[in-house]
C-alpha cells in the first residue's frame, strides 16, 4: 500500500491536464483503485492503474502505483517496465521507493537498483530546492516567556489544502496552557486554497528541522517533543512516530490513515494518542494501529469523538483535548 497523501499527489497531477469529463471518470477509477486495493482484490485494483496510465502517459506516481501492484503480484519483468517509465518520468517519491514492501519481490533485481538510483538524483534535486525554501519560511509559532528551564515543543502539521495557521489557532491556548513551544508552518508545497505535505522525505527533514531550531534558538526540551498531526498531517505523524520514536515524547494523529507497511521498523514506536471522529471513515485503520503499536511494545491512548467526523476539533471542548492529549505524552516514560 501507499500512503494516502501520495494518492492525493495523483489526483492533483491529474486534474492539471484533464477534462472536466476526464477527471470525473479518473476520480471514479483511483477510488475503485482504492476500494479493490483494500478489499485485497489486487489484479482489479491493478486494472485501475493501468487504465489511468493508459490515459495519463506522463503521469509518473500511476506507472508507480501499477508498478509496485505488479511486483507484488510475482510480475516482476511488467513491473520493471512501469517503474522504469516512473523514473523516466522525474518521479521523485524516493521514500515510497525504498519502503513500500509491495516492491520487494524486485528489490534484489540489479534493474530495479538502477531505476532506484535514478530516482534519488530525480529526489535530491527536488530535496534542495525544498530545503532552500523551508529554510526561508516563517512559520506560525508561540514561544512563552522563557523562565531559564528548556519547555516542551509541540510540532503541529495540518492536512491537505489548510496552512499552519490553521493549526496554530486550534491549538495555541492548550500550549499556552502548558507554557509549550507551538510551532505550526506551512507544507509549502501549494494544493488547493493552501499546501500539501507532499513527499515523505521533505516531510521529514522540515520536521527534524523545526525541532533542531527551536532547541537552538528558543531553548526548547529536545526530550520533551510532542508531534500533532490532522489528516494528511496525520499520516506524517504516525510514520514519523514509528520511524523516529527516539525524537517524540508523544504523538497525537488526528483524524489519520494508518498503513502499516508505508512504516516498517524494528523500533518501539512512540507513545500514541490516537484521535478520531466517531463518523471519520479512516477510523477502522487506528484499530489496528492500536493493536500494531501494543504488540510492537508501545504505548497508546485512543480517543474516539462521538458525532464527529474527519473534522480538526476547535474551540473548548478542542483546547480541553490538545491539553489531555499533552500532559498524556508529556507524562510518558
Amino acid at each position: 500500500m501507499q500512503l494516502r497523501n501520495l494518492r492525493v499527489i495523483g489526483i492533483l497531477l491529474l486534474a492539471m491536464f484533464s477534462s472536466q469529463t476526464m477527471a470525473q471518470t479518473d476520480q471514479k477509477l483511483m477510488d475503485r483503485y482504492d476500494r479493490m486495493y483494500a478489499a485485497q482484490k489486487y489484479e482489479l485494483a491493478l486494472k485501475a492503474a493501468e487504465t489511468i496510465c493508459d490515459r495519463h502517459p506522463q503521469s509518473g506516481i500511476w506507472h508507480f502505483f501499477a508498478g509496485a501492484l505488479l511486483a507484488m503480484l510475482d510480475r516482476g519483468d511488467e513491473a520493471i517496465e512501469y517503474l522504469q517509465v516512473c523514473a523516466d518520468r522525474k518521479y521523485t517519491g524516493i521514500a515510497s521507493f525504498e519502503q513500500n514492501s509491495d516492491l520487494d519481490s524486485v528489490r534484489e533485481r540489479e534493474d530495479f537498483k538502477s531505476i532506484i538510483q535514478t530516482v534519488r538524483i530525480n529526489a535530491q534535486a527536488r530535496m534542495n530546492e525544498f530545503q532552500a525554501e523551508a529554510k526561508k519560511h516563517v512559520p506560525q509559532a508561540y514561544y512563552p516567556d522563557s523562565t531559564g528551564v528548556k519547555m516542551p515543543l509541540v510540532i503541529a502539521l495540518h492536512g491537505t489544502g489548510m496552512d499552519g495557521k490553521s493549526m496554530f489557532e486550534a491549538i495555541k491556548e492548550a500550549c499556552v496552557a502548558q507554557e509549550a513551544i507551538l510551532i505550526a508552518p506551512d507544507a509549502l508545497r501549494p494544493a488547493g486554497n493552501g499546501f500539501s505535505w507532499t513527499y515523505r522525505d521533505e516531510s521529514k527533514w522540515f520536521v527534524n528541522y523545526l525541532i533542531e531550531q527551536a532547541v537552538k534558538k528558543h531553548d526548547a526540551d529536545p526530550d520533551r517533543v510532542i508531534l500533532i498531526g490532522f489528516s494528511q498531517g496525520a499520516n506524517i505523524a504516525l510514520i514519523l512516530g514509528q520511524t523516529q520514536p527516539e525524537k517524540f515524547a508523544g504523538v497525537v494523529p488526528i483524524c489519520g490513515h494508518y498503513e502499516a507497511q508505508n512504516a516498517e521498523s524494528t523500533a518501539t514506536p512512540a507513545p500514541f494518542y490516537l484521535i478520531s471522529g466517531a463518523r471519520d471513515p479512516w477510523k477502522k485503520t487506528y484499530i489496528q494501529a492500536k493493536k500494531d503499536f501494543a504488540v510492537a511494545g508501545g504505548r497508546v491512548q485512543t480517543r474516539i469523538l462521538t458525532g464527529k467526523g474527519h473534522q480538526l476539533p476547535s474551540g473548548k471542548s478542542g483546547t480541553a483535548l490538545y491539553q489531555q492529549a499533552i500532559i498524556w505524552s508529556l507524562n510518558q516514560p
